[in-house]
């Protein structure tokens, strides 16, 4: 696969989290992976959390794996913007109609 020190930490984090990488290289690859996150690895290091735990921690905090984003901390947004700006949208664009109809 490479030397997973020269990789981009996006790079590296998107390899190890796909599980693109070889059998051979995955301790190596997570080692490398969690030392690019100094909380996390001090965690580690301490023996608070497991080098899967930190794998996970990352997994959670990546928006692309279901993960907010946010960290450890952050809590999970309740629902989706979307809608609610796809309502005003349409709200606005139905009140705009109702009112050229009306100047008519």
């Amino acid at each position: 696969m490479g030397n997973y020190d020269e990789m981009t930490t996006a790079r590296l984090t998107w390899v190890v989290l796909d599980r693109l990488v070889p059998s051979e290289d995955v301790v190596a690859a997570r080692a490398a992976l969690i030392a690019r996150d100094p909380e996390l690895q001090s965690l580690v290091a301490q023996g608070v959390m497991s080098e899967t735990e930190a794998i996970e921690a990352l997994q959670s905090r990546q928006t692309r794996y279901g993960g907010t984003g946010r960290g450890f901390g952050g809590a999970r947004p309740a629902g989706s913007p979307w809608p609610k700006r796809l309502a005003a949208a349409a709200g606005t664009a139905m009140t705009v109609s109702m009112l050229l109809h009306l100047a008519r």
